[in-house]
């Protein structure tokens, strides 16, 4: 059994390695201007298209590692709840890996670049991301809570939490007081964001391989 959420945290650790590497290969992540995404993407295609495959198998990890997680340790309400957040994120971020496949179609030779193309980019990132944001937000939610819960059963200790509360509250700063209050936007902050994030997560992999090695590792009963 032990062996088996050594196996869950270190799929968990990819997982979040994963998700950072996705979004470290976009050009200007968190970018909405779409004259520019499509330039940037256009001149980083090669980059793009590594970015979306490597999101939809980060995406593949986060599930599978959930799975195993509820299969192999006894989990208490508030971990529960947070998984369950933190799964539909997971959609969202599955799903926001064809958003950036669709700029990707987009900026192909073979397509001008014109008023229409740019019309259904707009759409996208105004309309299609509206959609986007109630399956996507409960990502970073769901990952709080979850290392909230798993430090409440005693499983891992406080680090991870912290870590991902830090990264919450350095992007709200960012975005909400910096950006929108001061209209001045800081050059690779969503990116530190994001990095935040992937440790906290980085955090409660390793943590969960290192009670798997313990006696005391309160264990779904078989």
């Amino acid at each position: 059994m032990n062996s088996q959420i050594k196996l869950t945290g270190s799929l968990f650790i990819l997982a979040a390695i994963t998700f950072w590497v996705s979004w470290f290969l976009m050009p200007d992540p968190g970018t909405v201007d779409t004259m520019h995404i499509l330039e940037k993407v256009k001149e980083n295609r090669m980059a793009v298209i590594s970015s979306v495959i490597i999101q939809i198998i980060s995406s593949v990890l986060y599930i599978i590692s959930f799975f195993l997680l509820i299969r192999d340790i006894y989990a208490k309400k508030l971990m529960l709840l947070g998984i369950g957040l933190f799964a539909i994120g997971t959609l969202g971020l599955c799903s926001d890996a064809f958003f950036h496949l669709l700029a990707w179609f987009m900026t192909d030779d073979s397509v001008t670049i014109q008023k229409d193309v740019v019309r259904v980019m707009d759409l996208m990132q105004t309309d299609g991301v509206v959609m986007l944001l109630p399956i996507l937000l409960p990502f970073f939610a769901g990952s709080l809570m979850m290392a909230i819960g798993l430090h409440q059963q005693k499983l891992i200790s406080r680090k991870a939490w912290v870590v991902t509360l830090a990264a919450i509250a350095v992007g709200f700063l960012s975005e909400m007081v910096i950006s929108k209050v001061l209209g001045y936007s800081i050059p690779g902050v969503m990116l530190i964001v994001l990095g935040l994030f992937a440790t906290g997560q980085v955090l409660m992999g390793l943590e969960l391989i290192k009670i798997s090695q313990k006696q005391q590792l309160v264990v779904r009963p078989v």
